[in-house]
């Protein structure tokens, strides 16, 4: 996708600085956001201590603003100037978001669950919670906040297709980053308990915290049973006939691809997101730590034995049209940014 904001006025180079304080794919949207905004002058700020944000920035070429204590990011800020502030990975408190509207006219935050985002021009909730309460009015949940990378647009809509990768039917486990619960560990043991022959593949991500040999030798003599370490998910993912994941961002992924896909969060937060439920296409086992072995078996026995299951639930994940999300979100950036402007010229 090409072009940018404000295509249809009279073309105004503006400052966009990308804030950014987590690795994973809130760093991969803000750089995909970064791509489509490529017209204007894009910076990226980081704070050092987030030091896996700068390594990746740093390979793809990308020298970030550093900066390390709120004094600093406050200088930082009016040093740089800019028109419109974007973040993606941080809970902000009220004192960084009040220095955050003080300097910068329009201010974006995507997925804020901290105090800040009361501060924000808009907060992007793309993993929203089914609140009772109502959200301030400057909060957007839903769906629409996925951006799509670059790397997942290929893969789109593969799950239509049949799997020819194994002849046995092929699970996916794949939990992000630290995996803090070890629930690669928990998941592999259950299925190897099932009655059935499978072949699964676990994922496990450069930042797992565990011990990887233990689940090596769980899986030595286990016919079609493989431990594969990337942090590259789509292709297994798209190869595969159910994915069994955390509740994060990888349910966004699976949307795109489409697969019967089984969701088990990692901790009450990621317990409370709104989007990988039955509704969307997908099977929500709860809590990890929590989970029993007869439910995860019986939910991929479903899965297995009853392909009509199967079919809707992709079906389900695929009519969301993630793949549009892009496109209506530059939209709604244009839309902010024209909003903020307009509130500058008032109060000039």
């Amino acid at each position: 996708m090409k072009g940018g904001i404000l295509m249809d006025k009279p073309f105004q180079r503006i400052t966009i600085l990308f804030y950014v304080g987590h690795s994973g794919y809130p760093l991969s949207r803000c750089i995909q956001l970064a791509k489509f905004l490529a017209s204007h002058h894009i910076l990226f700020l980081v704070n050092q201590k987030h030091t896996s944000v700068v390594e990746s920035l740093r390979l793809k070429g990308i020298e970030p603003l550093l900066f390390s204590k709120h004094s600093d990011l406050e200088s930082l800020l009016e040093d740089v100037q800019a028109d419109v502030l974007i973040t993606d990975g941080l809970d902000t408190d009220l004192e960084e978001s009040k220095t955050f509207k003080k300097v910068i006219p329009t201010t974006i935050h995507f997925d804020d669950f901290g105090e800040g985002g009361k501060e924000a021009s808009r907060v992007i909730q793309t993993l929203y919670r089914e609140e009772r309460e109502a959200l301030p009015s400057n909060y957007v949940t839903g769906h629409s906040g996925f951006i799509v990378p670059d790397e997942l647009e290929p893969y789109a809509q593969l799950g239509l297709r049949p799997s020819q990768a194994l002849p046995l039917p092929h699970i996916v486990v794949a939990f992000t980053e630290e995996d803090e619960d070890n629930l690669s560990y928990r998941i592999l043991r259950h299925l190897l308990h099932l009655q059935i022959p499978l072949a699964v593949t676990v994922l496990l991500h450069s930042n797992y915290r565990h011990k990887r040999d233990e689940l090596k030798m769980m899986a030595l003599g286990r016919k079609q049973t493989r431990i594969i370490e990337t942090d590259d998910f789509l292709q297994s993912i798209s190869e595969c006939d159910m994915v069994i994941c955390d509740a994060r961002y990888t349910p966004y992924y699976v949307a795109v691809i489409g697969k019967p896909c089984i969701v088990i969060a990692q901790n009450e937060k990621e317990g409370l997101h709104g989007f990988p439920r039955e509704h969307n296409g997908f099977v929500h086992l709860g809590l990890g730590r929590k989970l029993k072995q007869s439910h995860l078996q019986q939910a991929v026995m479903e899965f297995i034995l009853h392909h009509n299951r199967s079919g809707k639930a992709v079906k389900k994940q695929l009519s969301l049209k993630l793949s549009s999300n892009n496109q209506n979100m530059l939209r709604l950036i244009e839309k902010i940014i024209q909003e903020g402007s307009s509130e500058v010229t008032r109060n000039a």
